[in-house]
């Protein structure tokens, strides 16, 4: 079995500008109060448990590899379709950024498609980003692992958000990682405790992973270094880094390998 090591952290604005550009010592992430990552056989068995694919194989292996994680503050927000304005929250929208992020619409001031890096307009969809995110990494390199973000069963029939699905190696790449959604309804509710998406993995060679948060209250220094250099080279090199990573060479496995089982 591969452990995978978590962290949460927030990007909030004051954060994101710091050296760590991230929030890794949020009053949300205390243990008394911060609701951790479970599988999702484990959160949805009363869902299952009586129908009849419940005990197939296939079904178990792939949901017992796929982990819920939760929202852990309430966040709720109207948007108006004509022009994708957020016209009504549950957070100051002049700090709206501390608690999602405007990909494609408008709020308070802020319009994605006058922005000067990368201005983006709205087109019929608001497109956010969530900033609650996490920090994975494996408890022992391997190159040849995989995460990838999958919706939560049930997210889009409830709140209205369909989830923009995304995998990348996190063997090669350390990245924190945050939903991101385009809202087709335009009122939206998000309590705390709701499942907000799911994050499977790949690439070990038993295909079998557990979850484990990291003991300490931020990750190791080399961790964090690393975190940050690969945010660093996403922010110089936009339309290059994904090739540099997809381009590094995967981990050969030993075709005896199994003699050794």
């Amino acid at each position: 079995m591969t452990k995978i090591y978590y962290n949460p952290n927030y990007q909030t604005i004051k954060a994101t500008n710091s050296l760590q550009q991230t929030d890794m010592v949020h009053p949300l992430f205390i243990d008394e109060l911060y609701i951790p990552p479970v599988t999702y056989i484990e959160y949805a068995k009363d869902d299952h448990k009586d129908h009849s694919y419940y005990k197939c194989p296939a079904w178990k292996q792939y949901w017992g590899n796929t982990f819920v994680v939760f929202n852990q503050l309430d966040i709720s927000f109207k948007w108006q379709k004509e022009d994708g304005l957020v016209y009504e929250s549950s957070f100051p929208r002049n700090r709206a950024a501390d608690y999602i992020y405007v990909q494609e619409g408008k709020i308070g001031s802020y319009d994605s498609g006058k922005t000067k890096t990368a201005p983006i307009s709205y087109w019929d969809h608001l497109v956010i980003q969530w900033a609650q995110s996490m920090m994975f990494w494996p408890e022992k390199p391997n190159k040849n692992l995989w995460v990838e973000m999958v919706p939560f069963p049930e997210l889009h029939h409830k709140t209205g958000m369909e989830l923009i699905c995304a995998e990348f190696p996190l063997g090669r790449w350390y990245r924190s990682i945050n939903g991101a959604y385009k809202c087709w309804a335009t009122s939206v509710d998000i309590p705390r405790g709701m499942p907000l998406y799911c994050v499977r993995f790949r690439g070990a060679s038993d295909n079998s992973y557990e979850l484990e948060r990291w003991d300490d209250i931020q990750p190791p220094k080399e961790v964090q270094r690393k975190f940050r250099t690969n945010q660093g080279i996403k922010n110089w090199l936009p339309k290059k880094s994904w090739a540099m990573i997809k381009d590094d060479v995967e981990e050969e496995k030993c075709p005896f390998e199994f003699l050794w089982k």
